[in-house]
């Protein structure tokens, strides 16, 4: 594991003012990935801007981890629709 393109729990918990366990239920309700060296738990970086989305409708808007897990659920399936909007109107410009 490269140690360049991950973070611990520990530090971003520590950097965030959160519980570890938070980050450990965000896995648990499989909206990150964890990987383990040295029996220590590290966040890849490309999943921080998720996990900093999620602390913040954690502590801001005091949303518990189930409800965190909908949210993010929903907005994938938001995503999905937006794309699946975008390639619509892209074979609809080209039928015209």
């Amino acid at each position: 594991m490269k140690q360049e393109n991950y973070i611990s729990i520990k530090t971003f918990c520590e950097c965030y003012g959160i519980g570890e366990s938070f980050v450990y239920s965000m896995y648990e309700y499989e909206i990150l990935q964890i990987a383990y060296e040295q029996d220590e738990g590290k966040l890849h970086v490309e999943d921080l801007p998720l996990l900093e989305k999620m602390v913040r409708l954690h502590k801001e808007l005091d949303i518990n981890p189930e409800g965190i897990q909908a949210i993010h659920h929903l907005l994938g399936q938001v995503e999905s629709l937006q794309e699946e909007v975008a390639s619509l109107k892209k074979k609809l410009d080209t039928l015209k």
